[in-house]
């Protein structure tokens, strides 16, 4: 973690010091951040088993990082995050729930763990998939939490406590789609979505490809556009064809650019919970059928 004078320092342990009572009063007790435990205080059991002091510093530091460090709009933040997260249980989503197959075509994770710090795990969003299957939108819920589940199997792949390792690359295909019509459902599910990322997910994408979108960028770039911030913009780089994309990820797949097979074969399709999570899920499981 870097400081880069005290009032950053001093808010950061401000912060983490009231951790249990933000959590305690303002959170309902929910202290689970992307499968990781917060609260040391609130089960001694579960503390010892699951508590990672380094692992929840740094969390909470990205999320200091991402609201510059202005303690009551951290606070604020924590606390929405927390209860979206109590409320969503994006957990379920990515490792408990059943997606439709049409679904799970559309998303790839990949490691590279020889690639340039905080490039190595990649998650792959193949809209050309859906040039068919615009039906897939009519149930907005089931896309978001497919694609929500997809981003927590992404996170889970981090090593929050490593600086190299700690951030995400998207790429964002749309080769197939020129004839792509955003219809109503399409733009409804696409807004939503970016606006749980922007809410929910701070402080955690290193690097945005468009790749293949040279037909329709001006519309896809433009409704992209007015639903993030300044700070998530900068961060976007546009390709026009999908073969460059090795120009920034050294070991891409072959379908970019790169030497390394295509991409359905680098597919990580196994990813499993934390502990933490897994802990979480099998109650909330028990819960239920009780």
């Amino acid at each position: 973690m870097k400081f880069e004078n005290d009032n950053q320092r001093k808010v950061f342990d401000q912060v983490f010091t009231e951790l249990p009572k933000i959590i305690a009063e303002k959170c309902g007790g929910y202290d689970e951040l992307y499968g990781y435990k917060l609260n040391p205080e609130d089960d001694k059991d579960e503390a010892e088993k699951y508590y990672d002091k380094e692992v929840a510093q740094h969390l909470i530091y990205k999320m200091c990082k991402a609201f510059q460090f202005q303690k009551p709009l951290v606070v604020e933040r924590i606390v929405n995050v927390l209860n979206w997260r109590k409320e969503f249980d994006p957990l379920s989503a990515a490792f408990f729930e059943a997606h439709s197959p049409e679904l799970e075509d559309v998303g790839v994770i990949t490691q590279y763990p020889e690639e340039a710090p905080n490039k190595r795990v990649v998650t792959w969003n193949l809209y050309g998939q859906l040039v068919k299957k615009k039906h897939l939108f009519k149930d907005a819920d089931k896309f978001i939490r497919y694609r929500i589940g997809l981003m927590e199997k992404g996170l889970r792949l981090l090593q929050f406590t490593d600086e190299d390792n700690n951030y995400m690359t998207q790429v964002h295909d749309y080769k197939g789609v020129s004839v792509f019509r955003m219809d109503g459902d399409i733009k409804k599910c696409t807004k939503q979505v970016i606006d749980i990322f922007q809410k929910y997910y701070p402080e955690l994408l290193w690097a945005k490809y468009f790749v293949n979108v040279p037909v329709v960028f001006s519309l896809v770039y433009g409704m992209v556009k007015q639903f993030v911030d300044a700070q998530t913009m900068s961060k976007f780089v546009v390709l026009s064809e999908g073969k460059k994309l090795a120009q920034y990820l050294k070991f891409a797949p072959k379908d970019y650019g790169g030497k390394q097979g295509n991409l359905k074969q680098q597919n990580i399709s196994t990813v499993k919970p934390t502990a933490y999570g897994l802990y979480l899920l099998e109650k909330h499981n028990n819960e239920d059928i009780d």
